[in-house]
C-alpha cells in the first residue's frame, strides 16, 4: 500500500499542478466526477463483486461500518458541545470527522493495494454504509445544524438518487453474476471493464488535486489539526476495535480498519456548503486529511498486518 499511497499523492500533486498551469479548472471537476461515477467506478465494483470469493464475514462489514459511524458521530457531537462550538461549526465538525472518503479514495486505493486487504469488504463498506449515510444522515445533519433552510431537504429525491447510483447497480449485478456461478466473463466484456476500472484511481486523484484549496483558515487550523487526528488515527483505532469485537479477522478486519481511517469525504463539503455550515473548516479537513492520509494509511496497514 505504501507505493500505491505515494503514487496517489503524486497524482494528486499532478492534478494541482495542472490546475495551477491553467490546463484544468475547478469547473472541470463535475465532468470528472461523472466519468468516475457513471463509468469507471461501476466497472471496478462489478469486477470486484463478480470475482469475489464470498465469505460470511462480509455480512458483518456493514454492521461494523454503522457502528463506527455511530461512535464517531456521538463523540464528535459531545466534543463540539464541550468546546462551545457554534451550531455551524458543530455541524461542520460532525460532517468532516464522522464520514470518510471510502468511495472516491478508499475503494480504488484498496483495490490497488495488493495482499492483506479484502476488496469485496471495501465495496460492502462503501456502497452499503458510506453511500447510504452520504444521502441520508449527512444532509440531515447539515440541514439541522447549518444556517440554510431545511425546507430544501427533499428526502424523496435523495432516496431516489441513492437507489439509482450506478455503483449500487454494479454491486447488485456483480453479486448476481457471482451467485450464478459464472467463473469467467467473456473477453469482449471483461477487457473493456478492466480498462475502465483501472482509470478510477488516477481520475479520482487528479480530481482531488484540482479541487484542493489552500485558503487561509486563521484559528480554524487548530480545529482542523484536531479533526485530522480523529479522522485519520482515532477513527482507525475505533474501526479496529469494532472489527475485532465483531469477530472479523485477517484481511476483512484490516480493510474495515483502513476504510474507517480514510480522509474526509468530499461529499461532506458539498452538503456542508449547501446548508451553510462552516464549509471553510470542511474544506480544510479535506485538504489536510487527503494529503496526510497518503502517509498515515500505509503506517496503519503496517501496524495491523
Amino acid at each position: 500500500m505504501t507505493a500505491t499511497a505515494f503514487g496517489a499523492l503524486a497524482i494528486i500533486l499532478i492534478g494541482a499542478l495542472l490546475r495551477h498551469l491553467g490546463l484544468l479548472e475547478r469547473e472541470h471537476g463535475p465532468a470528472l466526477v461523472r466519468i468516475v461515477l457513471y463509468a469507471t467506478l461501476p466497472a471496478l465494483v462489478f469486477l470486484i463483486t463478480a470475482r469475489a470469493e464470498l465469505e460470511g464475514a462480509l455480512l458483518l462489514v456493514p454492521v461494523a461500518g454503522y457502528a463506527i459511524y455511530g461512535i464517531l458521530l456521538a463523540a464528535t457531537w459531545i466534543a463540539a458541545r464541550l468546546a462551545g462550538a457554534s451550531r455551524a461549526l458543530s455541524g461542520a465538525w460532525i460532517l468532516a470527522v464522522s464520514v470518510g472518503n471510502t468511495g472516491f479514495f478508499g475503494l480504488p486505493l484498496i483495490a490497488a493495494a495488493g495482499d492483506g486487504v479484502s476488496v469485496p469488504a471495501a465495496v460492502m463498506y462503501d456502497t452499503l454504509v458510506t453511500g447510504v449515510i452520504t444521502f441520508t444522515a449527512t444532509p440531515a445533519i447539515a440541514a439541522t445544524l447549518g444556517a440554510g433552510s431545511a425546507a430544501g431537504l427533499n428526502w424523496t429525491q435523495m432516496l431516489r438518487t441513492l437507489s439509482t447510483m450506478p455503483p449500487n447497480w454494479a454491486l447488485i449485478a456483480g453479486f448476481g453474476v457471482n451467485f450464478a456461478g459464472v467463473e469467467t466473463l467473456p473477453e469482449l466484456v471483461e477487457t473493456p471493464l478492466e480498462i475502465l476500472a483501472a482509470g478510477t484511481l488516477p481520475l479520482v486523484m487528479i480530481y482531488a488535486g484540482m479541487m484542493l484549496g489552500t485558503r487561509p483558515l486563521g484559528r480554524l487550523w487548530i480545529a482542523v489539526g484536531a479533526g485530522a487526528v480523529v479522522r485519520l488515527a482515532v477513527a482507525g483505532a475505533i474501526g479496529y476495535g469494532v472489527a475485532t469485537a465483531l469477530g472479523l479477522e485477517s484481511d476483512v478486519r484490516a480493510t474495515v480498519t483502513l476504510m474507517a481511517a480514510m480522509p474526509t469525504a468530499m461529499m461532506s463539503l458539498v452538503w456542508g456548503a449547501e446548508f451553510r455550515t462552516r464549509a471553510d473548516f470542511i474544506a480544510g479537513m479535506v485538504l489536510v486529511t487527503t494529503l496526510i492520509s497518503t502517509i498515515t494509511l500505509p503506517l496503519l496497514r503496517g501496524l495491523i498486518l
